[in-house]
């Protein structure tokens, strides 16, 4: 009986193993695919004439939304 029960949970264990194996590896490639895929873009105004990447301190305009009205209207009270 013993030896059947460990037969079981061995075979169980190789079958569950593989399941797993083989559903993780489809999301590690995605992975992969996505990362090679980001750092291959980059966008033309990030270098200088000479093709090198500028290290400058980025500057972004954030429109205004109407959530920062309400955190300002909150402050006011």
């Amino acid at each position: 009986m013993l030896t059947a029960l460990v037969v079981l949970v061995t075979i169980g264990a190789f079958i569950l193993g593989i399941t797993i194996s083989w559903l993780a590896k489809g999301y590690v490639e995605d992975y992969i695919e996505n990362a090679a895929y980001a750092k291959s873009v980059t966008h033309p105004e990030m270098f200088d004439e000479d093709g090198n990447m500028i290290h400058d301190e980025l500057i972004y305009v954030r429109p205004p939304s109407i959530w920062d009205e309400h955190l300002s209207e909150d402050d006011e009270e």
